[in-house]
C-alpha cells in the first residue's frame, strides 16, 4: 500500500469512529477495533508487538517507555492490524534473551515501513497538523512550533519534525 494510500485509510478510520482531535485517542481506537492492550516489563529494545492469537487481537506493549513511545507503538502495531490482516505477525523466536519478530528480516523491511507511516499519519493527521501549524504565529522559530505541536499531538519532537518535513511544512527561513 502507498504512503497516500494509508493517509487516506488512517483519516476515514478516525472521521468514522469520531477520533479525529488532537491528540488522537489511540487507546480508545484500540477498544473500538476489539484489539486489547496488556501493558507489560519488557527488555528496554522492544517498544512492543502485536500477537494474533485464537481470534484475539493482543498488543503488547513495554510500560516502561515514555508515553508518547507508547503511543507510536500502539498506533504502529495498529497499523499492522489494519494494513496486514492476511499476514501472521507473531513474536516469533529469541535470540539470546532478545525477543524479535518476523517482520524485522530482510523482505518485509516494506512492511514496518508501512507500519510506522501509519502510526505518523495516525497521530498527526495532516489536516490537524496543518490547522494547529495555521494556528502558531509565523514569528516563531521552526523548532518552537515542532515543540509546540508535539506537546498538542503528544508524540515525539523528532515524529513531529518528520511529520512536518513530510507534510512539505519545513521552515528553510527563507
Amino acid at each position: 500500500m502507498k504512503n497516500n494510500q494509508i493517509e487516506k485509510l488512517t483519516f476515514e478510520k478516525l472521521l468514522e469512529l469520531n477520533l479525529l482531535e488532537a491528540p488522537i485517542n489511540v487507546e480508545k481506537l484500540c477498544t473500538l477495533l476489539n484489539v486489547e492492550i496488556v501493558r507489560q516489563n519488557l527488555e528496554d529494545e522492544v517498544s512492543g508487538f502485536l500477537v494474533r492469537k485464537n481470534n484475539k487481537d493482543v498488543i503488547g506493549l513495554n510500560q516502561s517507555q515514555h508515553e508518547v513511545r507508547q503511543r507510536f507503538t500502539i498506533a504502529h502495531e495498529l497499523g499492522h492490524f489494519i494494513l496486514h490482516k492476511d499476514q501472521p505477525l507473531f513474536v516469533d523466536y529469541y535470540r539470546g534473551s532478545k525477543l524479535y519478530r518476523s517482520s524485522q528480516r530482510g523482505q518485509n523491511y516494506l512492511i514496518e515501513k508501512q507500519a510506522n507511516f501509519f502510526a505518523a499519519s495516525l497521530l498527526m493527521p495532516k489536516k490537524l497538523v496543518n490547522s494547529e501549524l495555521k494556528k502558531l504565529s509565523d514569528d516563531l522559530d521552526y523548532d518552537i512550533k515542532v515543540d509546540k505541536l508535539s506537546r498538542k499531538f503528544k508524540v515525539s519532537f523528532q515524529a513531529m519534525d518528520y511529520r512536518l518535513k513530510y507534510l512539505g511544512n519545513y521552515d528553510y527561513g527563507f
